[in-house]
């Protein structure tokens, strides 16, 4: 093979790093970014983009047309937003217009605007205020949550306490230390409440479908049994997602993955070497790259730099795998077994090793680093191409300007 065709066939490799834009929405690359001790999104103005906001105040009462995405010690929200809402802070609040989802947490949540679609909320105290239309889901994780708007399908809460006012367009279903039901409550559907104490239901609320209490979930012990059940489906789950990941890697790039697992067992140490330089050394360049990037701009590139490095270290993990298949196959006496058998068994052995307690995660960053520095390995080579063989009885030529000798 020509050193050229080793070089497209690393390029090859190369070619998945596309799928990373995916992984942040493709607005973000010409996003808004302010900071500061205050940022104010006036009355009358518009932010025709996303607006990443960093700030111990951040103010939005003009218009955004793509999605808000804050951190601030006070977040107050009386503009429309376009699409989605994304914030955390101290004290929230939100009364303007959202035309996507919310998804907030801080310590005190207020919302007394419309939503078109779900709010997820976690906090200290939450408050849906009257008048406020949530046109799907509502999910509250926090110690008090009052609920006086409307719901436009479910609610699911997980509170100390949870204060029913409003309406809820189909089912509630809570796990809480105290449930209410105040009048002039509504519920579509169900109740399915788990509490150690009886919900407290007024004459005037109503519910059109049953009420189910249930002990509190987590006064419920798992069995041994269910603990082992739930473990060996996780266990499959694992196997069978990097096996499918297997099939990305051995399938189209056959020769090369032969030639990385081998570097596992023909380098082991340089590979250990590398693969722990890159899994420390990247995250560093990351953060580096994204202070600066904030700054300069560009600051997704370290983000991409971090998903390309998951996505690498799962890699290394499945050419450790099927190192360790081909290996087994070969004491078995059967080394022309195929490489998606030595995968899978490789997979099995290698994830099964996994479960030893305390050992287990030992075993796995082993693997992964070591995988991880046969693959970096592998493609600088492919990149340099083969270096060129001395044809026996002939010398090596000697550097420019070294004399020859008879």
């Amino acid at each position: 093979m020509t050193a050229k065709r080793r070089r497209f066939g690393a390029l090859r490799w190369l070619a998945l790093a596309p799928a990373l834009l995916a992984l942040a929405p493709a607005a973000a690359q010409a996003a808004d970014l302010r900071q500061g001790s205050e940022v104010t999104v006036p009355s009358g103005t518009t932010v025709e983009d996303d607006l990443y906001a960093g700030a111990g105040s951040v103010r939005v009462e003009g218009t955004i047309d793509g999605s808000l995405i804050a951190a601030g010690g006070t977040v107050d929200v009386t503009g429309t937003v376009q699409r989605d809402v994304m914030v955390t802070g101290g004290t929230v609040t939100i009364s303007g217009p959202v035309m996507g989802s919310i998804r907030m947490a801080g310590g005190n949540l207020r919302l007394s605007g419309s939503v078109a679609q779900d709010v997820v909320a976690a906090g200290g105290t939450m408050d849906l205020a009257p008048g406020t239309i949530i046109g799907r889901d509502l999910v509250i994780a926090g110690g008090t949550a009052t609920v006086a708007g409307q719901v436009g399908r479910d609610l699911t809460a997980g509170a100390g306490t949870l204060v029913l006012r409003g309406h809820v367009e189909r089912n509630v279903k809570a796990d809480v230390t105290n449930l209410r039901l105040e009048s002039g409550a509504s519920v579509g559907g169900n109740v399915d409440y788990a509490s150690d104490n009886a919900a407290q239901i007024d004459s005037g609320a109503t519910v059109a479908g049953t009420v189910t209490h249930s002990p509190a979930n987590f006064t419920h012990q798992p069995s041994a049994a269910e603990r082992a059940l739930d473990t060996f489906i996780g266990w499959l789950r694992l196997v069978v997602g990097l096996f499918v990941l297997g099939l990305i890697v051995v399938l189209p790039f056959g020769a090369f993955s032969r030639r990385a697992s081998d570097a596992i067992g023909r380098e082991p140490l340089p590979s250990l070497g590398l693969g722990l330089a890159v899994l420390v050394g990247v995250p560093i360049a990351a953060l580096i790259v994204f202070v600066l990037g904030l700054l300069a701009g560009g600051w997704p590139l370290a983000l991409a730099g971090l998903a390309l490095l998951a996505i690498a270290a799962a890699v290394g993990y499945v050419l450790a795998s099927l190192f360790l298949g081909r290996g087994a196959f070969r004491l078995l006496g059967r080394p022309e077994a195929h490489p998606l058998l030595a995968l899978l068994l490789g997979l099995v052995v290698l994830t099964a090793l996994g479960l030893i307690p305390f050992v287990g995660g030992l075993i796995d960053l082993v693997a992964t680093v070591a995988g991880l520095g046969a693959l970096a390995l592998t493609l600088f080579r492919s990149w340099r191409g083969p270096t060129p063989a001395v044809p026996a009885g002939q010398r090596a030529p000697s550097a420019p300007g070294t004399a020859q000798t008879a």
